[in-house]
């Protein structure tokens, strides 16, 4: 059984493989300045991509999408262009700002990965914390209420 789920991940991870390479090549064939632009644009996502190893692919997940959009104008720029050529495509993303700006929201992406994990975990402990108040405040107005011979009985009864 163990053998059939792994199989069967391994099928989808492939199909995926296979379908990001055939829309590689198409986009290669078709458009080529754009092709040009995403690869040295989104070079820090497949390095994520490549070492990321967790499931679900949360590191790559966070550096491609903040990634792409630091690519995304220059994309629009280029296709705004009516004469696509990949010299233009090349002088377009070797500016200094350019390049500038796609790493610089990959970096952006990588450390919104390494910062929430501790934010998160605060967040929760905070949220516990008060809960606990909460209830420690509702403890004393019940033991006001019917007084401490609740907390014999409670005590007595292993709960």
């Amino acid at each position: 059984m163990a053998k059939g789920k792994s199989t069967k991940k391994g099928g989808r991870s492939a199909f995926s493989g296979l379908s990001v390479v055939a829309s590689a090549v198409l986009l290669f064939m078709v458009a080529l300045p754009t092709f040009v632009t995403l690869v040295v644009g989104l070079l820090p996502s497949l390095v994520a991509f490549i070492f990321d190893r967790s499931p679900g692919r949360t590191m790559a997940r966070c550096v491609f999408g903040l990634n792409f959009s630091g690519v995304a104008p220059y994309i629009l720029e280029l296709w705004q262009v009516p004469s696509q050529t990949v010299g233009g495509a090349t002088q377009q993303i070797f500016q200094p700002l350019a390049l500038s700006i796609m790493y610089g929201a990959a970096g952006l992406g990588w450390l919104l990965y390494l910062a929430m994990p501790p934010i998160v975990a605060n967040v929760l402990n905070l949220s516990a914390q008060r809960r606990v108040g909460e209830l420690r405040k509702k403890q004393r107005a019940l033991i006001k209420t019917w007084g401490d011979s609740l907390i014999k009985e409670v005590d007595r009864s292993g709960n």
